[in-house]
């Protein structure tokens, strides 16, 4: 089965990714197996990020005129990654999710460390809700805002920490208001020991500027350490700066002009 796990190629994509001149014609290169060719613990992950998304979708369309129809594809949720910790949604086309399944021992370890879990089996519940469920919405949420602002507005205009910061808000809002404020405790509950153990390493450098400068590091996909501790800092943002849904939804709509006046004030 061709498989996508090569870490330079990875990292080659989201730096393209970030990129204003290449972020109108992004792709994953690399031939990555259709559905029918995936093994039962990748086809079950995918059944889950898509009712996640369905989920979202509904929320969406009942609340604007946009929908993310479009990444709702067993097609479309791209698993195939081996030994590799990875959560995207480059506007590609795909939704990138690692399964917990495809992580070599030593990463499902380093989840276990990360969220404080006692054993794999708990380390690997924990993963599934995290990047199954929470992370796949927050990748729903960047499809909305490619649906609505197109992928080379988004990433001409957008740091990739407010783009972050802006979809982990926005799945915050909508556990809360589609009735699973759970999730809610469910994420203070691993982002506490994420926080303990890394606060010392990476708290003064939870920022724009050293997120873009260290960018390789942080979510270097063998070891994604530092990215998983910002995740768990944007959370923390998001559940202090969260809103209603539809406010959520009509502020991302209206960022470009939110922008310009952010640029005609001098900001």
């Amino acid at each position: 089965m061709s498989r996508f796990t090569s870490r330079l190629a990875l990292l080659a994509v989201v730096s393209a990714a970030l990129s204003t001149a290449t972020a109108c014609g992004l792709t994953v290169t690399n031939e990555r197996p259709t559905y029918k060719d995936l093994d039962a613990p990748e086809r079950s992950a995918i059944a889950v990020i898509l009712a996640e998304l369905s989920g979202l979708n509904r929320q969406i369309t009942s609340r604007t005129t946009y929908s993310i129809a479009s990444a709702i594809d067993k097609e479309k949720i791209h698993v195939s990654f081996e030994g590799l910790i990875f959560t995207a949604n480059f506007g590609d086309g795909a939704i990138h999710v690692s399964v917990w399944e495809n992580l070599t021992e030593a990463q499902q370890l380093k989840v276990m460390k990360w969220f404080g879990k006692p054993s794999l089996a708990a380390a690997k519940t924990a993963y599934e809700t995290f990047f199954y469920r929470f992370t796949a919405v927050s990748q729903g949420v960047k499809q909305y805002m490619y649906e609505v602002l197109t992928p080379a507005w988004i990433f001409g205009n957008r740091s990739l920490f407010n783009i972050e910061r802006d979809s982990i808000r926005a799945a915050l809002s909508y556990y809360r208001d589609s009735g699973q404020s759970s999730m809610w405790s469910f994420l203070d509950g691993i982002c506490a020991p994420v926080k303990a153990q890394y606060n010392a390493q990476y708290l003064s450098k939870f920022d724009k500027k050293y997120l873009a400068s260290n960018f390789q590091s942080l979510a270097n996909p063998e070891d994604p350490t530092g990215y998983v501790y910002f995740m768990c800092k944007w959370i923390e943002m998001g559940k202090e700066d969260s809103v209603n849904l539809t406010t959520e939804f009509v502020w991302l709509q209206n960022l470009p002009a939110l922008e310009a006046a952010h640029d005609a004030n001098g900001g």
